[in-house]
């Protein structure tokens, strides 16, 4: 590990490019507290946060009904230029939304996501309504319990609205999936939303859905999130319990939520993390308010930047990173240098494939050899070679994670957090064939290095390039310090607007 003793200088840069200016100015202003009935467009209701629309609902100035009808039409009127959806779960939401309405007339509403319309990645399981994981070997696959995640949102209250694409079994950057479809960036609907919970992210940003479910084995949440101007949080591993998740690495898979902000993140998370049975990685605290605690200070905490997590960037996402440090600074943050891998082979830059191979292929053996044919092309191949990878390279990919992790968490006894570019990139176009789509590694260079290390990582939009294309900025901390992570993120987004802008569907 090496870490400076100079502080970091920040570049300054006006807040707002013209390219920025260009794009806000279709955009309406967020909407505030307190708006009387009958004040809302369509459109308007679709793009509610979280912490909004809840207040909203407790005031009965909204019912669930009006905003869950509102979010299904959204969904009719722009689901066939995204794609977002495998499958809409129309009937069950609006009977989930009265239950809802029900429930505030009686003062007995269950918290603050009850009623609210919420989209779940097609990895997690739900009673009844199949689940196929992004492959053509489950397409028939209904399973009869809801997985962990979906129960407690379901106990929370949320009206479920969806199943989102995904990259086929998870295993892929892009939501390219040969058996249901590309799924379209809704800020520019020739390129990819990131990956594989690229359905989540674009539903966000097509104001499909309120919050989203999503899973992260190298980046899938976090990508997806930069990708499509949203907030995406990877909570710490074990936090939230993946029972019932299509598996894709045991080892590195984390489940979490997408939202509007981190504070929507953090109510999300306040009803999804805790013990999971099902998890044999389930390693929850008490559970906790995470949204309480995201008002609290930042001024005088220390984050560390990570020089070689900058190199290579597009020049868009260094420019937007370096203004977003500068926030930093206003907010009386530390920042400094460090590089907690020094000294280490690169070689741990592929570890993703190393260990998810041989995990996932261990999951869905039987289908490969007996239906191989249903699971597409590259996916198919890259699930072969985890069947034929040596035990021998699999313990070492597994004993140099968790020197990354070890490196990371000492790192971290000296700053209170990590903040980097989410992707080095934005995103790219869809490829017309996604068996030959090109592979990037690069996309996943920064986000990688926290599933290795099991830490809570975030991404918050923080400004576009020239073409109107979202960059993230992605902000890291200790183990089971989601709670600051999300504190930071807060404290950022409300210094910065540009969690509020929505594409020009």
């Amino acid at each position: 590990m090496r870490c400076s003793g100079v502080v970091w200088r920040a570049r300054r840069y006006s807040m707002s490019t013209d390219a920025q200016d260009a794009r806000s100015a279709s955009i309406s202003s967020p909407i505030q507290e307190g708006p009387a009935k009958g004040m809302f467009s369509s459109a308007e209701l679709c793009y509610l946060s979280i912490a909004e629309a809840s207040r909203l609902l407790v005031s009965r100035d909204l019912s669930s009904v009006a905003l869950t009808t509102a979010i299904l039409q959204r969904i009719s009127e722009t689901e066939s230029r995204v794609h977002a959806y495998v499958r809409i779960m129309k009937e069950s939401a609006l009977r989930e939304a009265r239950a809802a309405d029900e429930r505030a007339l009686r003062g007995a509403r269950l918290g603050p996501l009850d009623g609210i319309p919420i989209a779940v990645k097609d990895l997690f399981d739900t009673a009844g309504v199949v689940t196929a994981g992004g492959t053509g070997a489950y397409r028939e696959r209904v399973p009869v319990d809801d997985a962990t995640a979906v129960r407690r949102l379901r106990e929370a209250g949320a009206v479920l609205v969806g199943k989102t694409n995904t990259h086929e079994l998870a295993m892929g950057g892009t939501t390219n999936n040969l058996h249901y479809g590309a799924t379209h960036n809704p800020w520019r609907l020739d390129r990819v939303p990131g990956g594989s919970s690229g359905g989540s992210g674009a539903a966000l940003a097509a104001g499909q859905a309120l919050g989203a479910l999503g899973t992260d084995t190298g980046g899938s949440i976090r990508i997806p999130a930069a990708f499509c101007g949203v907030t995406g949080h990877k909570p710490t591993f074990g936090l939230v319990g993946r029972g019932g998740v299509i598996p894709l690495s045991l080892t590195l898979d984390h489940a979490g939520p997408l939202a509007r902000s981190a504070e929507d993140c953090a109510i999300m998370l306040s009803a999804l993390a805790g013990p999971d049975e099902n998890d044999l990685d389930s390693a929850a605290p008490p559970n906790r308010d995470y949204a309480a605690a995201v008002t609290e200070s930042v001024a005088g905490l220390r984050l560390a930047v990570v020089p070689s997590l900058l190199d290579s960037c597009q020049a868009a996402v260094i420019e937007n990173f370096e203004r977003a440090l500068a926030v930093f600074q206003d907010l009386g943050i530390i920042l400094d240098e460090c590089e907690p891998l020094a000294g280490l082979s690169d070689d741990w830059r592929g570890l993703v494939g190393a260990i998810l191979r041989p995990e996932s292929a261990s999951y869905i053996e039987q289908v490969l050899i007996r239906r191989p044919e249903a699971i597409g092309e590259p996916t198919r191949s890259r699930l072969r070679e985890g069947l034929e990878a040596r035990a021998v390279e699999y313990a070492r990919a597994l004993e140099a994670r968790k020197r990354i992790e070890q490196r990371y968490e000492l790192a971290l006894q000296r700053f209170d957090g990590v903040v980097v570019p989410t992707s080095p990139m934005v995103a790219e176009p869809i490829a017309e064939d996604p068996s030959d789509e090109p592979q990037i590694p690069i996309r996943f260079r920064n986000t990688s290095v926290f599933n290795y290390t099991h830490q809570p990582a975030i991404s918050v939009p923080n400004g576009s390039d020239t073409d109107g294309l979202p960059t993230g900025l992605m902000i890291a901390g200790a183990k089971f310090n989601d709670s600051l992570v999300l504190r930071l993120a807060h404290a950022y987004q409300q210094l910065t607007d540009f969690h509020h802008h929505r594409p020009s569907l």
